[in-house]
C-alpha cells in the first residue's frame, strides 16, 4: 500500500514527535550514546514535517528496518583493497546492479546514504522504476555521492550537489528549514565530514549546539544515531550542506 505525500512527510513529524521513535535509544551500549540520546531529547525542536512532494517519509521508514544492535558494521576499505561501494547489501534497480554490498552488512557513510536513496524511491514508487530515472542516472548519482564522478568540481557538497544537479530534489540553503530525513554532508573543524540522514538539531537557549543524525560510524559500531557538537572545535555550522529528494511524482516531471 502506498502513503499519500503528505502522510509520508507527516511521519517525519511523529517520529521525532514521540521521542525519537525512530530508535535513537539503541544507539549501542556505550554511556556516550545514551548520554547523546539524552540530550538530543531534552534539547530537540519540535520541527514542521516535510512538506509535500519531498522523499522524507519514506527515508524516514527506510532507516527503521536497520538494526542498531551493531550487526551492521562500519568499515573503511584500506587503499589497494577489492574494491566495494560502501553498501550493506548489493542494490539493484531496474534490473541493473549498482552496487554488490558486503557479506557482512557493512557500510561506510556515502555508500550507506546511496543505499537508503535508492531504497526510499523504491518503497514510494511500489517497487518498480520511476518514470525517467534510469539505472544509468541512478549510478551518475552513486559517483556524484562519492565524488567519483567527472562532474564533481569540489568535495565539500556531493550529496547536496548530486541530487540537486540530476533534479532529484533541492538543496536546502537555510538550516532552519531542515526536516528529518534530510540528507547532509558536513564537515567538522579538523577537516574530517561525514554523510548522513539528518535527524534533528540540539538547541540550548535558542542556539543550535548540536545535530543528531543517522549513519553508520565507528563511534556507534556501525548503523547507528549519533548526535554531534556544533561549535569551533566540533562541526562546522557553516559547512553543513543539506538536500531533500523529491518525491517520484514530482520526479516525473524532471525537466
Amino acid at each position: 500500500m502506498r502513503i499519500a505525500p503528505a502522510l509520508a512527510g507527516l511521519l517525519a513529524t511523529l517520529y521525532l514527535g514521540l521521542g525519537f521513535g525512530l530508535g535513537l535509544g539503541s544507539l549501542g551500549p556505550s554511556a556516550s550514546a545514551q548520554e547523546a540520546r539524552e540530550s538530543a531529547m531534552a534539547n530537540a525542536p519540535e520541527l514542521p514535517p516535510a512538506p509535500e512532494g519531498s522523499l522524507n517519509g519514506y527515508v524516514l521508514r527506510t532507516l527503521q528496518r536497520y538494526p542498531l544492535n551493531g550487526s551492521y558494521g562500519y568499515h573503511w576499505p584500506k587503499p589497494g583493497s577489492d574494491p566495494w561501494e560502501g553498501t550493506t547489501e548489493a542494490i539493484v534497480y531496474a534490473g541493473r546492479q549498482l552496487t554488490k554490498g558486503d557479506p557482512k552488512k557493512r557500510s561506510y557513510c556515502c555508500g550507506l546514504t546511496f543505499e537508503v536513496y535508492v531504497k526510499a524511491l523504491l518503497a514510494a514508487s511500489g517497487g518498480e522504476p520511476v518514470p525517467g530515472i534510469s539505472a544509468d542516472l541512478l549510478h551518475e548519482l552513486r559517483l556524484r555521492f562519492f565524488g567519483d564522478s567527472q562532474q564533481v568540481r569540489e568535495r565539500k557538497r556531493l550529496l547536496q550537489f548530486g541530487i540537486e544537479s540530476l533534479k532529484l530534489g533541492r538543496s536546502i540553503k537555510d538550516l532552519a528549514d531542515a526536516r528529518a530525513g534530510d540528507f547532509v554532508q558536513f564537515w567538522r573543524h579538523s577537516g574530517s565530514g561525514h554523510s548522513a540522514i539528518f535527524v534533528n538539531w540540539v538547541v540550548r537557549k535558542g542556539k543550535r549546539v548540536g545535530m543528531t543524525y543517522w549513519s553508520t560510524q565507528s563511534s556507534t559500531q556501525g548503523i547507528g544515531y549519533n548526535t554531534e557538537r556544533i561549535g569551533p572545535d566540533a562541526v562546522d555550522a557553516k559547512q553543513i550542506y543539506l538536500a531533500r529528494a523529491a518525491w517520484p511524482v514530482e520526479l516525473g516531471a524532471r525537466k
